[in-house]
């Protein structure tokens, strides 16, 4: 019997502009090529920007290149329509892997929905992509044969709002896979972006919310109790990078951040090595990627209590109330001053972080592909 071709669209995946759904999508496709299911025949479909920044997913599967940039969603929404339901047409089935699918299908589909943030957090996104995607994203879930998610937080939502049965719906936790720095490593990474005190880290774009405001209002209260700590802050530039900016310097904080802006993969790595604490106060996470990443890499943690977060944590992190500078202050200078209590958050987290392996990932998606084929 000859394997069943799968289509996964990855029309939607703009390489730097869609946050941490990039390296957790990049990370499932290239276990998916490990796993080498026989089964299964797997085929991507991407934009030409794709192709350049990620030649080792290409080159890992047969793959079909839209000539667009993809930066005009309606243009990117025309070529779904269009170029990509003529070149699924025939395919057993298309994973559309960006929570949304065309109007025009030519083929069963499943959906990924990496969480509902546009739906009930309305403030982070702007008037016309909340009017899109209020109007495509039901329709999508609703045609789907399976829908997969990366957190019960965000299977619970789907569910509720869009009234789906719920064995639809299957949690499909990312994966970490965690190559540590070197020790020659960390310590270029200290010298090079100067970090000579105890280093409290948070690595994420400058979205609304990520929520750096809390934590750069926490940090001055911690320097009261640990003056030579530096709070670190690598990430791409989102809609609040004017505004951090301007409130590092109303703080008078200007020596004691380092908004390092993208940096090498090796860096952060590096930069994990060096820290004694990673906070992550986001207000909304479908999954939490840099939670896990702390785990994997043997940094105490510092967490909001809100959506995924705590479900990804569970008792290896400190969960803190989102919006409270002062709670967050009280937790990061703890840790900072206690060793002990960072050493056995440090341990809960590598035994925690043994569940999200990139290779049970890639078998749930090959056995959520085998169950929508069934209904062919």
């Amino acid at each position: 019997m000859s394997p069943a071709t799968v289509g996964i669209n990855l029309l939607w995946l703009v390489p730097g502009e869609v946050g941490g759904s990039e390296p957790s999508t990049l990370a499932s496709l290239l276990a998916l090529r490990d796993l080498a299911a026989v089964d299964l025949d797997l085929r991507l479909f991407v934009l030409e920007p794709f192709g350049v920044a990620h030649p080792d997913v290409v080159d890992a599967f047969p793959t079909e290149v839209l000539p667009l940039s993809g930066r005009s969603r309606a243009v990117r929404v025309g070529g779904e329509a269009s170029w990509l339901a003529a070149r699924t047409r025939g395919l057993d089935l298309v994973h559309h892997a960006g929570g949304t699918a065309p109007p025009l299908r030519t083929t069963p589909h499943v959906l990924t929905v990496h969480d509902l943030q546009p739906l009930e957090r309305q403030a982070t996104h702007s008037r016309g992509k909340r009017a899109y995607l209020r109007a495509v994203i039901p329709r999508s879930v609703r045609g789907a044969r399976a829908v997969a998610v990366p957190s019960d937080f965000v299977r619970r939502s789907v569910v509720a709002r869009f009234s789906v049965d719920p064995a639809r719906v299957v949690t499909i936790p990312h994966g970490v896979a965690w190559s540590p720095a070197t020790a020659t490593r960390a310590e270029k990474v200290r010298a090079r972006y100067r970090l000579d005190g105890p280093v409290v880290l948070y690595p994420a774009i400058t979205y609304p919310h990520k929520n750096h405001a809390t934590l750069v209002d926490a940090f001055a209260l911690v320097r009261s109790t640990h003056p030579d700590a530096v709070l670190v802050l690598p990430g791409g530039e989102g809609a609040c990078e004017a505004d951090l900016a301007a409130q590092v310097d109303r703080l008078g904080l200007r020596a004691h951040v380092r908004r390092l802006g993208r940096i090498p993969d090796a860096d952060v790595a590096g930069l994990f090595a060096v820290a004694s604490v990673v906070a992550v106060p986001s207000r909304y996470e479908g999954f939490g990627l840099p939670a896990a990443e702390a785990m994997a890499a043997g940094v105490a943690l510092v967490v909001a209590d809100a959506t995924a977060l705590p479900e990804v944590v569970g008792d290896a992190g400190v969960l803190v109330d989102a919006v409270d500078p002062a709670a967050w202050a009280e937790a990061i200078g703890r840790l900072l001053g206690d060793p002990g209590e960072r050493a056995r958050l440090v341990a809960r987290g590598h035994e925690r972080v043994q569940r999200y392996t990139w290779r049970a990932n890639a078998e749930a998606f090959a056995d959520l592909y085998r169950g929508a084929l069934t209904d062919r």
